[in-house]
């Protein structure tokens, strides 16, 4: 009976001791419980986590002394967030590494963040040391398929430029003589970039848990976004692919924009081998415009043309099309530079643009609703009839000012996607940034250039796949071809409505709520019954064998009797059942919800 008695003491001390480890073990798992660490060695992990500790506290710490929280927590005024925008960007500086791209990022955020914010970060600066030759040797000696002088004939050891993620530098290939660009990944960036980007989001969490404003506009949601898009970037096999993604589906676009060779037979993850393009950026191209005679304006269009093809028509393109990313070669021919960070939209969302256009385009807020709904994350209680008067006051407001009607509107209808809590899609954020961005780069090469004046040009270019205000013809095919698509229903609306009266003259009409019919829904109710379940069971259980011993007299002699042995047993099952919903309660706390 010792024995036995030994053996189930042991199976709780091995419960206690798993419920121990659960509770300061520091990796979290995602929704179905699944580690989410590279890490196994659990000495590495725990130095991990300290290290992941004492720089988060870092951050808070940076955050708080440049008054951050303080800032944070008062209203939202013009006075105030231009306060919040100096703090903040000091915070960002003073981290360093990501938290200074991660401003960067945010600067082009005009549809979620206040103007002050906004012209605050965009005076962050990037101050990233180069790699030693020794370091730039290595990654080759390591990385390359073939040693070096196999492959290049050529070898630039000062770099063209230096990055957080890693360094361009120019070479010439053995075969051929051709001239190419290799970008280098930092051989320590890994590391860091797990540790940045955890905390930034930690950073952001603690920030969102201050400020409403900051959970409004879905200041986590930002961070994880950047988190993964700096996790993409570091994987040159990733932007290969997109690079030839985008040239595939611009092979025979109308503009004649260049995109580079992509050497994928020499590139790999950490190496990345492309055509090199002679040539300046958007900023430094007048020079060259000029003296070959060439018009700016015809450049910017074709550039602002494949853009916009990429964005409406495609459903893949070009997420940072910024002045250093945009070049203009020798020749006068544009060209799209780094494509690592590429956008995707789906053909609703592609469908919602060119509806949004359109009702800019007529001043019809009724269409813009529409396209808006197609554009926006679902949210449960939405004021629809407050949002069109809304858009029907921003349209009056911004008609008749000819001098930046389009900005006004965008700014303007930004703002009050923000009023009524609403957010655009991750990718559509990501099209209307990437244009905010283009138009800063357009405007390097004509000043009088204006967003949705070459928007609407190209709409009217494009016939077949916009809706020009004016053309009859146009007009009625869109019409007879809706119409054709909804014959089907029309057909069955008879009949439908025909069983809907009968239905209702004999009382039989009922109305179902299927709470449960969500997935979701009954997965968190099942589960969280079965460990109520389980709790009461594991209580009744204990409290039934506390009774057991107590009417035994606690006898602890040689011999036990049975009712004794009953209420021990029932102890060590009770101990394991709550242990058990204590682990399971444990796990689900550290759960990460996406």
């Amino acid at each position: 009976m010792k024995a036995w008695l030994w053996l189930l003491s042991m199976a709780v001390f091995s419960l206690i001791s798993y419920l121990l480890f659960e509770i300061f073990d520091p990796i979290p798992l995602g929704e179905r419980g699944e580690r989410l660490s590279d890490t196994r060695n659990p000495v590495r992990r725990v130095f991990a986590w300290f290290r992941r500790q004492r720089r988060y506290i870092q951050v808070l710490l940076i955050a708080i002394r440049h008054g951050v929280g303080k800032n944070l927590a008062v209203k939202r005024t013009p006075a105030s967030d231009l306060k919040l925008a100096v703090s903040f960007r000091k915070t960002l500086e003073s981290c360093g590494g990501f938290f200074i791209k991660f401003g960067q990022v945010l600067s082009t955020r005009s549809d979620l963040l206040p103007q002050a914010i906004i012209e605050e970060l965009s005076h962050l600066q990037e101050n990233v040391a180069r790699l030693s030759q020794d370091q730039v040797k290595e990654i080759l000696a390591n990385e390359l398929s073939r040693p070096q002088d196999e492959i290049f004939e050529h070898f630039e050891m000062e770099p063209l430029a230096a990055a957080s993620i890693g360094q361009v530098h120019r070479a010439t290939l053995r075969e051929g003589g051709k001239q190419v660009v290799v970008k280098l990944l930092r051989p320590d960036i890994s590391a860091k970039l797990q540790l940045d980007l955890d905390i930034l989001v930690r950073f952001a969490a603690w920030t969102s848990r201050k400020s409403a404003w900051a959970r409004n506009i879905g200041f986590l949601d930002l961070a994880k976004g950047f988190s993964a898009a700096m996790k993409e970037e570091t994987d040159f096999r990733i932007e290969a692919r997109n690079s030839a993604q985008v040239a595939a589906s611009l092979e025979n676009n109308r503009s004649k924009v260049k995109i580079p060779h992509v050497y994928r037979d020499l590139s790999n993850a950490k190496i990345l081998v492309i055509e090199y393009l002679e040539g300046v950026s958007v900023k430094s191209s007048a020079a060259i415009l000029d003296k070959r005679g060439i018009d700016r304006q015809e450049v910017g269009r074709r550039i602002f043309d494949c853009m916009l093809e990429q964005i409406f028509f495609k459903g893949i393109f070009h997420a940072d099309p910024h002045p250093g990313n945009v070049y203009i070669l020798k020749d006068g021919t544009p060209a799209l530079l780094d494509f690592g960070s590429v956008g995707r939209l789906g053909t609703l969302q592609l469908e919602g643009l060119k509806r949004l256009l359109i009702g800019f385009e007529q001043r019809n807020p009724y269409v813009i609703m529409d396209a808006l709904m197609q554009l926006v994350e679902p949210k449960a209680e939405l004021d629809e009839a407050g949002m069109e008067q809304a858009l029907s006051q921003l349209l009056v407001q911004t008609a008749y000012n000819t001098a930046g009607s389009t900005d006004a509107f965008i700014q303007g209808l930004f703002r009050m996607i923000r009023e009524f809590g609403l957010t655009f899609y991750p990718n559509v954020a990501g099209a209307f940034r990437s244009l905010i961005t283009l138009e800063g780069t357009m405007l390097q090469l004509s000043p009088s250039f204006s967003l949705m004046e070459e928007s609407h040009r190209f709409a009217r270019e494009h016939p077949t796949e916009f809706i020009t205000v004016g053309d009859a013809s146009d007009l009625k095919k869109t019409a007879a071809n809706e119409l054709l698509e909804l014959l089907p229903v029309i057909r069955r609306l008879p009949r439908r409505l025909d069983h809907l009266g009968s239905m209702l003259e004999k009382g039989d009409m009922s109305v179902k709520v299927g709470f449960f019919s969500d997935r979701a829904n009954t997965s968190f109710v099942t589960k969280w019954i079965s460990q109520a379940l389980l709790a009461f069971v594991g209580t009744a259980i204990g409290g039934i064998s506390i009774g057991l011993l107590s009417l035994s007299g606690l006898s602890f002699g040689s011999d036990i009797q049975i009712v004794t042995m009953f209420g021990y047993a029932g102890i060590l099952i009770s101990a394991i059942l709550l242990i058990r919903v204590a682990i399971h309660a444990v796990r689900n706390l550290k759960q990460i919800k996406e």
